[in-house]
């Protein structure tokens, strides 16, 4: 079978303990992997949301079936690496919550940036970037009526939209109907690297982020952010009132509630915030993700015995 193969050409590198395993989703492998590794040490990389809120109560919590055997064997396993702090502690309080069990949980960014970005010319007056991908979860449309209401308070801002996916024609129809075709624009997908510069800030409607790679992408050049209080990678990067806003929401809320909210943050980023001072911000906290200082993480798991 699969499973045997795996478990067979495992068992045939004949592993050290100097060695370590890295598992991410344990789905159909997992077993053979942990029973084959020893005495190498195992790791197992969680890259999402690592629970279902919607089945968890009290006495019970719904696991992320991509890692559900890994936490069962928890005992087998020799550390698990979440990239947010934010995870790392939910995480820990849930396994000792619902397990009695308290195992070594590192936290490792996902990604990392080689240097902080700084740019060579004025940026953008009230220019508004977001990149993800065009897909149902990340709410693209509700940005665009967002900055559309702004533009009754703050004349000239703009949004600029990067990315592609399933939902880019509800987003062209969405700017259509909002004659917002002047000020909010489709770019596709580009290479951003030295794009964030140009703009003055950047705005997430996202309600579920792992990580993140823009909003560090988006530190990285200093840039404001402007997104919903939902984990993780929201809460991680935003200092709420020093480098942007996050934005408190419940199950309750309807569409129009959360596009008043985003719009109230654009006016009042514009119209009365230090944007220099969320500059620096920014750049202060982008700089614990420098490639740097992930590699120096990632040094401390190797060299550990």
């Amino acid at each position: 079978s699969t499973e045997e193969l795996v478990g067979y050409m495992v068992k045939s590198l004949n592993l050290t303990k100097r060695d370590i395993v890295l598992i991410d989703r344990t789905t159909g492998i997992g077993q053979s992997i942990i029973m084959n590794a020893a005495p190498a040490r195992v790791g197992v990389v969680i890259h999402a949301d690592h629970f279902s809120e919607s089945g968890t109560d009290e006495d019970n919590i719904l696991w992320n079936n991509f890692y559900e055997y890994s936490f069962s064997q928890n005992k087998y396993i020799d550390f698990y690496i979440t990239a947010t702090d934010a995870q790392n502690i939910l995480l820990r309080e849930q396994f000792l919550e619902y397990k009695g069990v308290e195992p070594n949980i590192i936290t490792i960014p996902v990604g990392s940036i080689d240097e902080l970005k700084e740019p060579n010319k004025p940026r953008k007056r009230h220019s508004i970037i977001t990149a993800s991908r065009l897909a149902n979860e990340k709410h693209v449309q509700w940005l665009v009526q967002a900055v559309a209401k702004a533009r009754e308070d703050i004349e000239d801002v703009s949004l600029d939209i990067y990315g592609k996916g399933a939902c880019e024609d509800d987003i062209k129809k969405a700017i259509e109907e909002l004659d917002a075709g002047e000020y909010v624009h489709l770019m596709g997908q580009q290479d951003l690297t030295d794009v964030y510069i140009n703009y003055e800030a950047y705005l997430s409607g996202s309600t579920s982020e792992g990580f993140g790679l823009t909003l560090l992408e988006a530190i990285s050049s200093g840039l404001p952010l402007i997104g919903f209080n939902v984990r993780y990678g929201n809460q991680t990067f935003i200092e709420d009132g020093e480098n942007g806003y996050l934005i408190d929401i419940d199950k309750k809320m309807d569409d129009k509630e959360k596009v008043n909210l985003l719009e109230d943050r654009i006016v009042r980023l514009f119209s009365k915030d230090d944007l220099n001072e969320f500059n620096e911000k920014s750049y202060s906290i982008a700089k614990k993700y420098l490639t740097s200082e992930v590699e120096r993480k990632w040094e401390s798991v190797i060299k550990k015995r």
